[in-house]
């Protein structure tokens, strides 16, 4: 049996193990969205140490992760989003054999719970279209659909979807 997740912020020796999430989470959900070489030129950008490190270390942002047995099984991210003036959800995911297991929900709860603490009022999260699971948990968590938009990500033209969640 699997021992219960500690929730904590985020520490600079999580990176690995974020890194790690970050990529298996990826291709299980995108693979046959984005394709796997897309998935992977996209977490070898947006998951660099540096990257990682910064949300971490960043005053205005919040870094929280799900340990089990002192391995990341998940983590959330959330800050400014300037151009919407709004919070956003930068990102949050949970390693595939830990899914179904509440990781995500109570990941979102310790980031709304930062987010209330900054006095912020609303927060919103970028989901692809095609991501029924992030779709049906969003939806499911008290997020409203505001807007949906055409993106392209490295080429792949996909729908994107806006949910936004006041606090």
């Amino acid at each position: 049996m699997t021992a219960e997740p500690l929730y904590r912020p985020a520490h600079m020796a999580d990176v690995a193990g974020i890194q790690r999430v970050a990529r298996e989470s990826w291709h299980a959900v995108y693979d046959d969205i984005l394709g796997p070489d897309v998935v992977d030129e996209t977490v070898d950008e947006w998951y660099e140490d540096d990257a990682i490190e910064s949300g971490i270390d960043h005053d205005a942002q919040d870094f929280s992760v799900a340990v089990v047995d002192d391995g990341v099984v998940g983590y959330a991210h959330a800050g400014p989003h300037p151009p919407r003036r709004v919070h956003q959800l930068y990102r949050l995911y949970v390693d595939p054999e830990h899914w179904r297991q509440g990781i995500a929900r109570n990941l979102l709860a310790e980031i709304e719970q930062s987010l209330y603490d900054r006095d912020a009022g609303v927060y919103e999260a970028e989901v692809l279209a095609e991501n029924d699971r992030a779709v049906a948990f969003y939806e499911s968590t008290g997020f409203e659909q505001v807007e949906e938009r055409e993106t392209d990500h490295k080429g792949v033209t996909t729908t994107e979807y806006i949910f936004r969640k006041r606090l």
